[in-house]
């Protein structure tokens, strides 16, 4: 599954980094990439092992917004 997110806070690359690793580390994605100038995220992801809900808490856990797009 592929999915869009919407991630609020980011001010520099520095941040976009930190975001994409975050979500890189969870049990499951299989693919991320994050879009500083656009606020947003691309996640690629097995759906039998997490869902959207744990993507967007990784995110807010480390200081971030995320929301599905």
């Amino acid at each position: 599954m592929k999915k869009n997110f919407d991630v609020t806070g980011m001010t520099c690359s520095a941040c976009s980094n930190r975001v994409e690793k975050a979500v890189a580390g969870v049990p499951g994605v299989e693919d991320v990439s994050v879009n500083l100038l656009k606020n947003s995220m691309t996640v690629s992801y097995d759906e039998a092992k997490l869902d959207s809900g744990k993507i967007v808490h990784q995110v807010e856990d480390i200081g971030y917004g995320a929301s599905l797009h």
